[in-house]
C-alpha cells in the first residue's frame, strides 16, 4: 500500500513528511509525497519562465515539486515525489484514492472557527471529503 504525505514547502512540511515516512516504515508501506500547485500560481510560473524561455509544463510542475520537497532527503527515507496542478484539496484526495492510500498524511495548524470560516482550510476541507484515515501533524499546515 502507499503512505501519501501533502506537502506545501512551508518549514512544517519536515514534520509531515517525518511522520509519514515513520507511517511508511511501520506499515512496510511505499511514501507519497504529493505537491500541489494551484493554477494561478502556476499561470503566473509559465508566464514569468516563458518570457525567458521555453517552457514544458512537466518541467514547472518538477521544479515546484523540487523546492517543495527540499531538504527531505535527508530525514527521510525511499519516497516518491507527485507533482499535481489545481485544487490542492480534490487534487489530494484524489490522488490518495488513485493509489488507495492506507493513510494521508496532512499538515495542521490551529484557527478559531472565525479563521475557518473566512479563509478556508486545505486540512479541513480534506478531512470532511475523504474516507480514508487521515494523520494529522499540528502546527505543520
Amino acid at each position: 500500500m502507499v503512505i501519501v504525505a501533502a506537502i506545501s514547502g512551508s518549514d512544517g512540511s519536515r514534520d509531515v513528511a517525518m511522520q509519514a515516512d515513520e507511517l511508511a516504515r511501520a506499515f512496510g508501506d511505499e511514501l507519497h509525497l504529493v505537491h500541489v500547485i494551484e493554477e494561478t500560481e502556476y499561470t503566473r510560473r509559465v508566464e514569468r519562465e516563458s518570457s525567458t524561455r521555453e517552457t514544458d509544463s512537466r518541467s514547472i510542475e518538477a521544479t515546484v515539486a523540487a523546492e517543495a520537497t527540499a531538504g527531505l532527503d535527508e530525514v527521510i527515507g525511499d519516497h516518491e515525489v507527485v507533482s499535481r496542478v489545481g485544487n490542492p484539496n480534490k487534487s489530494v484526495v484524489g490522488y490518495a484514492d488513485e493509489v488507495d492510500a492506507r493513510y494521508l498524511v496532512l499538515g495542521g495548524r490551529s484557527r478559531s472557527p472565525t479563521g475557518k470560516a473566512l479563509f478556508g482550510s486545505v486540512t479541513q476541507s480534506i478531512l470532511l471529503n475523504t474516507e480514508r484515515p487521515v494523520v494529522t501533524v499540528t502546527g505543520a499546515e
